[in-house]
């Protein structure tokens, strides 16, 4: 079933043992050895992609992502300023706000009934959160 070279008999078992579901290769590029250490040394970085990845799913958003911009520009805003400028209730406002800072995107500081929300400085080692195109307005 597998197209396998068939002068190298070594190549084609570790080949087979990589993936049965890949697709078969009819000159590869790379050598078996090269092949299994690729593997590995994307299975030692499981965790940080697997943090990353989540990282960036919170940015999947348009409300998340107004809010982040709102954020980063203006520094600290309460949830009930947020609610107003972006034309929700403060409890939508609230769900979104919870998934970014579950996912250490924004802090938040509470000054008695009023609770605010700023960008986390520096995420356990994540990338920040850069959005091109999407610098301030400048005022005419």
């Amino acid at each position: 079933m597998y197209q396998i070279c068939r002068d190298n008999a070594r190549w084609a078992a570790k080949v087979q043992t990589l993936s049965r579901s890949q697709p078969d290769c009819v000159s590869p590029d790379r050598s078996p050895d090269e092949l299994v250490d690729l593997r590995r040394s994307l299975a030692a970085r499981a965790k940080p992609l697997r943090r990353m990845a989540d990282h960036y799913s919170l940015l999947a958003g348009e409300t998340r992502l107004k809010i982040i911009t709102l954020l980063t520009d203006n520094g600290e805003l309460c949830v009930c300023d947020l609610a107003s400028v972006l034309e929700m209730t403060p409890a939508a406002v609230s769900q979104h706000l919870s998934r970014l800072r579950s996912g250490r995107l924004v802090q938040s500081r509470r000054d008695g009934m009023t609770i605010y929300y700023r960008m986390t400085e520096g995420a356990d080692g994540l990338p920040p959160i850069h959005l091109p195109g999407l610098e301030p307005a400048a005022e005419e």
